[in-house]
């Protein structure tokens, strides 16, 4: 265990400040895109009617979680399966070249995205929208398990060929732009329930 501390400490001092800079605003770009194609293309409206709070919300939640904090998960999730390989006395969990190394990454994430992930952007985006927090807990209680569910048949594909052939540093950017495709769908998830688009 001492040695994974000292590995997830050794992410927040060795943090390279443009490629942090990079994959947030790469990710922040590329959830304001999604936003844009799912308030255009998917719901409908018009330009004029854009939604600019929720642009911003969508957008900030984006570039700050997906961006900035993946930044660091991108380099923890392998830590944590390698350790969970040396617990488990299972090699090729340990190898961060193999297959199930790679699918114990797409695990951690998916985990993760149901746990942690999605109750925050409910939460978060809705804030930043101006909604209430009952009225995000609501609204992610009616909404969490369609959510993960189309979540994982997204992301558990797409993290395992991320981390199993995907070069580190592309990790995040390369993330970002498949989550232009997610944020379209739980961005009208999101929205769908609450009264906020046209029928």
């Amino acid at each position: 265990m001492r040695l994974l501390r000292h590995q997830l400490r050794q992410i927040v001092t060795n943090l390279d400040g443009r490629a942090l800079r990079t994959d947030i605003l790469t990710a922040g770009g590329m959830g304001c895109c999604g936003d844009l194609l799912c308030q255009h293309a998917v719901e409908g409206k018009l330009r004029h009617d854009t939604d600019w709070r929720r642009l911003y919300a969508v957008t900030t939640f984006e570039a700050l979680y997906m961006g900035g904090l993946f930044h660091g998960f991108c380099q923890a999730f392998p830590l944590v399966v390698s350790f969970a390989g040396r617990k488990l006395a299972h090699g090729p969990l340990q190898a961060t070249d193999s297959a199930a190394h790679a699918l114990g990454c797409a695990v951690v994430d998916t985990l993760h995205d149901g746990t942690v992930m999605i109750p925050c952007y409910f939460l978060g985006v809705g804030m930043l929208q101006g909604d209430t927090l009952a009225e995000g807990r609501a609204n992610l209680r009616r909404e969490w398990l369609n959510s993960w569910a189309v979540g994982a048949s997204f992301w558990m594909p797409f993290m395992y060929c991320n981390f199993a052939y995907v070069r580190p540093q592309y990790r995040v950017r390369l993330m970002a732009v498949a989550n232009t495709v997610w944020s379209v769908l739980i961005d009208y998830m999101a929205h769908r329930s609450k009264g906020r688009l046209p029928d």
